[in-house]
């Protein structure tokens, strides 16, 4: 679907201002191209907003800024945006002030379908079964009444200030003061999304439903009776914004729910009895260049008249691109080729940024001391107080200063974060995507701006798929990103297809789990196992010894040895035993001798 919940260029197109299914209003402005605004109310996920209207009155000012400049003041009756919400409540948010002016209560029971408002009327504002009138400088319900059994869906304040059109499936004509039904159209098939006022002497309204692919024309003249529709417009899808496209009452341009540009040009003057074509019908698309399957649509998404030319704005909810276009009586179909607006945004911050990343690598380091000179007065001398020292010190490619043991500021990393994404320095990256601390993660992410968060996850998915510490890192940055962008997560489509290889991974870690935790608890009991017993064995040391061993002398051991290398046989040892039994017998022959000797 090309077309938003709720958006519309202001009265001026200096701005177009959204709000999307993450519950927050987005305004734009139209010249620059930027997002200049983002407001988030309280309770915006459960009562996000239902209609979108731009307003301007002089007596809607804020009530706690009474001290304004008067730029400032002409801004705020100019550019006012009347929300509606799911409660029942309505907001007027200042784009001079960029906050919540005026909150109206106690009108709706339920959601507010819409919002209608003409220069010099007060608020109009409709739910299922009644219609409100707001007054807005007393922030109080002025009258309020029941239109009948029909579900109200849109609403049309005519310029003189004392009728409202109101619109379900059937269409009716009211007046304000005596709240009495003047008159009642045919209408459409299905419920009425949209109300266009065509002024001029005999003034007529368009209406668009649903589901209905024709834009019917209604005469609001008093002396015509008819509650037919004077004139059809076909298109090729449901219109999802109509506008006048010139100051008389010969062109229109429709926004189709398929991103198609229709305008028309046509003199409303009596019935039409065959439905009117579009004279020119505009499309876009993107060429990459390659072949004709690469080229793309770039759906429009709202178009307003600005002086000859037309504003619209083309791309997606989260990145779009405004374009004044002039199409020419003799083309019936326009095409248009562009480069993709989430392209252009990559372009347009590295135009805007003030951060320059270095051509170079060679760093010349200069000390603190080395400052400009001032100019001197008259009669007066330059002295220079640095030493010789530091001065050839200062001349040195490879000095390295002392490193600031300082915690890094997550102001500074944002920056350092931004300029690492746009250059795609791996340097810059790592340096920041490396820091652990949860509460500098969390200052840093919120400090990003929007366009930096789709390249900041494809380098988080790129992390998560390495290594276990760069993993677990990448999981906190990741946590971190979701946790403070959400809403714009959730409205960009491309975000699914960024983190579907995370969504494989995690899957297949699951898997393993179940594995990796039996393995663990295996492990865990044979550690437990080795633990008992080396306890064991450590207790017994500390008791008495139950055996001694006392090692001989290196002497002894060595005769020993020899003895155990002499012996080789049965024979050897035999031999020993003779030798020692001749010389016992001689030894004790020698003896007896000497016995002899001494007794003679």
């Amino acid at each position: 679907m090309a077309g938003m919940e709720c958006s519309a260029f202001s009265e001026d197109g200096k701005y177009f201002g959204c709000c999307g299914a993450d519950g927050k209003l987005k305004v734009w402005e139209t010249e620059s191209g930027i997002l200049s605004q983002e407001y988030t109310p309280d309770l915006h996920l459960s009562s996000p907003f239902t209609c979108l209207t731009w307003v301007a009155s002089r007596n809607w000012v804020s009530p706690r800024k009474k001290k304004k400049r008067k730029s400032a003041e002409h801004a705020s009756e100019t550019d006012t945006v009347a929300l509606g919400t799911v409660a029942g409540n309505l907001l007027l948010y200042s784009i001079a002030s960029g906050s919540m002016v005026c909150q109206l209560q106690g009108g709706h029971s339920f959601a507010v379908n819409h919002i209608a408002w003409s220069r010099g009327s007060n608020l109009f504002s409709c739910d299922d079964k009644h219609i409100v009138e707001w007054s807005v400088a007393d922030t109080s319900v002025k009258s309020k009444w029941k239109v009948g059994r029909e579900r109200v869906t849109c609403l049309l304040v005519l310029p003189d200030s004392n009728s409202l059109v109101a619109a379900g499936c059937t269409i009716g004509l009211w007046d304000i003061p005596s709240k009495k039904l003047i008159r009642r159209y045919t209408g459409h098939a299905s419920e009425v999304t949209s109300l266009t006022l065509i002024p001029g002497k005999e003034s007529y309204f368009l209406s668009a439903a649903r589901n209905d692919r024709l834009l019917s024309a209604w005469s609001l003249s008093s002396s015509s009776q008819d509650t037919n529709s004077v004139a059809s417009f076909v298109m090729e899808d449901v219109a999802v914004c109509v506008s006048l496209c010139s100051t008389d009452t010969t062109g229109m341009v429709a926004v189709t729910r398929s991103g198609v540009l229709h305008l028309y040009r046509h003199q409303l003057n009596g019935k039409c009895s065959k439905p009117l074509k579009p004279a020119v019908t505009v499309q876009i698309a993107s060429d990459t260049g390659q072949s004709r399957d690469a080229v793309q649509p770039i759906p429009i998404l709202g178009a307003v008249k600005q002086g000859p030319n037309i504003l619209i704005a083309h791309g997606s909810p989260v990145f779009l691109s405004f374009e004044s276009i002039c199409p020419k009586g003799h083309e019936k179909v326009l095409c248009l080729v562009r480069q993709d607006p989430r392209e252009n945004v990559k372009s347009r911050d590295a135009v805007i940024s003030k951060v320059k990343v270095p051509e170079d690598d060679d760093v010349e380091y200069v000390s603190q001391t080395a400052t400009v000179a001032t100019p001197l007065k008259r009669g007066k001398k330059l002295k220079t107080d640095v030493p010789m020292e530091e001065r050839l010190d200062n001349l040195s490619l490879t000095r390295q200063e002392a490193v600031s043991h300082k915690p890094p500021q997550a102001d500074s990393m944002a920056h350092l974060l931004m300029q690492g994404l746009h250059s795609k320095d791996k340097k810059i990256l790592q340096s920041v995507l490396m820091q652990k601390d949860p509460v500098l993660i969390s200052g840093t992410v919120m400090r990003l701006s929007l366009q930096c968060i789709v390249p900041l996850l494809k380098e988080l998915v790129t992390l998560i798929q390495g290594k276990t510490i760069a993993s677990q890192i990448a999981v906190l940055w990741l946590k971190a990103v979701i946790k403070s962008h959400a809403g714009q997560l959730m409205a960009n489509s491309d975000v699914r297809d960024t983190l579907s290889p995370v969504l494989g991974l995690v899957e297949t870690r699951l898997g393993l789990l179940a594995p990796l935790l039996r393995l663990r608890g295996r492990l865990d009991l044979l550690v437990d196992q080795i633990g008992e017993s080396s306890k064991g064995n450590v207790a017994g040391d500390f008791g008495e010894s139950l055996l001694v061993f006392q090692d001989q002398d290196s002497d002894e051991g060595s005769e020993i040895e020899e003895i155990a290398l002499g012996s080789e046989s049965e024979d050897h040892w035999e031999e020993l035993s003779d030798m020692d039994r001749e010389e016992e017998e001689e030894e004790e022959g020698e003896g007896q001798a000497d016995e002899v000797d001494m007794l003679n």
